[in-house]
């Protein structure tokens, strides 16, 4: 075995992350690793990287024990190297000049060699099968291209061991398939793959093994050939019942198997539980977030109209999102979609057109004004622009509204310690207190924090990009819950997701965006997914042909 783990554990303040974690990975072999958010997962590839020291247990690597302490860089020696969900990389550096960071640069007569760098950085990408123009900057790359830098730079090294951590979060279809080809020449070329999702169907399609986490232990590790999404997702929430499925199960792969159906009927349909434990706490949450009231379907909440980006991106947008209603937004990459959320909020500057929020006007945008005409929004980099990282969990959900819990210059510490207990409570987010560093939590929990800043502003109107991006199964069930029911209070909200079948299960009608403006928008009744790709392609077609 390449890699063997007995007994590993970590804790963090007391409480375990790992308990007595067993785990083993062969030499050319593509292992999963799975679990809803909270398992266990990245802390175990973080101690593997040396990011944290393990607690008790022991690892052999290469039939050799690990030490207890080992810095990132020993371990990129011993040949492990993890790619991050967040990309680590320089924006305004090329993607040579990000490969060979970090490594001794070939010096002659004192002046280092670029041009032998970037023979050789680009012969390990052609290795590979990468297709890059590794004189461009990473800052102008899509995030694909970026993850295949990252791939690169690892190989530069002597790698036995790649970890991937939720590589496919923010891909496309297409650049998914590109990852996948790589995956499979590094398995062929002896390279063993750590491979940490979410997606089922990845794990299905890539793994030789697949190894389920639940609450800091294994459950189980078995071959891919002889289980299903179905058991897996048993494996996971650990519901049981006779059948052998628990509730929980049936529902999580009812909706990961939702896609193929919805194709067939052309329906889409949001399952409602999760189980009858979550069902009640879900109820005590929504009575406490002031669920419901009636919401009225027709008001116009945000009126947008022939808004224009300043860098060119959005060209024109007309688009009225309505009260009662879950306006989805679909468009192929580099479509504009989260660009033209950010003109809305106020993020990215105008160059025209006016964005009209609860009947009032401007043509500036700005992020506090937005917030305060009742604005919320969940944008896709959670831990770059949705969070501060190093700040406590109480602290991220003040920070949006941090005004209303000070007095007299005086910030009222005893309430917000109640409110954020009572966010916590009502999210269900799994931490050792509001004190706790943000940091510290699983990614599914860090998104839960970001959507509790967003409410404790008593937002009307939500703008969602990638929500549920990178979120297992049953948080994903329970923000389309939560929106779900913001919509029956009245508020309105936009959601933009890059997974149609996604968006099809929650969304009321779908606005399609392609090459900066909206071509048209759907009402979700018999909408089959052939026909929102079917206008995509059509309009970028039209715009080719100008």
């Amino acid at each position: 075995m390449l890699l063997d783990v007995k007994g590993v554990d970590k804790k963090f303040n007391g409480v375990y992350a790992l308990k007595g974690l067993d785990f083993s990975l062969g030499e050319g072999e593509v292992h999963g690793l799975i679990g809803e958010n909270g398992a266990g997962k990245s802390t175990f590839i973080k101690i593997l990287g040396g990011v944290y020291k393990r607690d008790g247990g022991s690892i052999l690597w290469n039939g050799k024990d690990l030490p207890e302490v080992i810095r990132p860089e020993e371990s990129r020696k011993l040949g492990i190297n993890i790619i991050f969900q967040d990309n680590v990389l320089i924006p305004a550096f090329t993607g040579m000049e990000n490969i060979c960071f970090g490594r001794p640069y070939p010096v002659k007569g004192g002046l280092i060699r670029w041009k032998e760098m970037e023979r050789e950085a680009a012969a390990k990408a052609e290795e590979f099968g990468i297709h890059l123009d590794l004189k461009k900057p990473v800052s102008m790359m899509t995030p694909a291209q970026k993850k295949c830098v990252e791939i690169v730079r690892a190989m530069m090294s002597d790698c036995k061991l790649l970890i991937l951590d939720e590589p496919t979060a923010s891909l496309s279809d297409k650049e998914t398939n590109l990852l996948f080809s790589i995956v499979r020449n590094l398995k062929a070329k002896g390279t063993s793959v750590l491979y940490v999702t979410h997606r089922l169907e990845e794990i299905m399609e890539l793994a030789d093994r697949v190894t389920v986490l639940r609450n800091g232990t294994r459950v189980s590790t078995v071959d891919t050939a002889g289980t299903s999404r179905k058991e897996l997702v048993r494996l996971m929430s650990g519901n049981e019942v006779a059948d052998g499925v628990g509730k929980a199960g049936k529902d999580a792969e009812a909706e990961l198997q939702g896609g193929a159906a919805d194709k067939a009927s052309g329906k889409g349909g949001v399952k409602q539980t999760v189980s009858s434990e979550a069902e009640k706490t879900d109820i005590q949450g929504a009575e406490l977030l002031g669920t419901g009231a009636d919401g009225k379907i027709g008001k116009t909440a945000l009126e947008i109209h022939g808004i224009r980006s300043g860098d060119g991106i959005v060209r024109g947008v007309d688009l009225e999102i309505k009260t009662g209603l879950i306006t989805g937004m679909f468009g192929l990459c580099g479509s504009g979609r989260t660009e033209f959320l950010e003109c809305i909020y106020g993020t990215r500057k105008l160059a025209g057109g006016e964005v009209t929020i609860n009947g009032k006007t401007t043509v500036r945008p700005t992020p506090s004004e937005s917030i305060r005409q009742g604005m919320a929004f969940i944008c896709e980099d959670r831990r770059g622009k949705a969070m501060i990282p190093a700040f406590s969990v109480e602290e991220n959900m003040m920070l949006s509204s941090i005004d209303r819990y000070t007095k007299s210059g005086w910030f009222q510490k005893r309430a917000a310690d109640k409110k954020a207990m009572d966010m916590i409570e009502a999210l269900k987010i799994k931490c050792v207190g509001v004190s706790q560093p943000a940091k510290e939590l699983s990614g599914g929990n860090q998104q839960k924090v970001v959507f509790a800043k967003a409410l404790l502003t008593e937002p009307s109107i939500w703008l969602c990009d990638e929500p549920t991006q990178a979120v297992d199964v049953a948080t994903r069930q329970e923000i389309h819950r939560l929106l779900k029911e913001e919509t029956k209070k009245g508020k309105a909200v936009l959601y933009v997701s890059s997974d149609l079948t996604e968006l099809l299960e929650v969304a009321d009608e779908v606005a399609v965006m392609a090459c900066g403006r909206v071509r048209k928008t759907f009402e979700n009744k018999d909408l089959k997914p052939t026909d929102v790709l079917a206008c995509c392609y059509e309009a970028e077609r039209e715009e080719n042909d100008r």
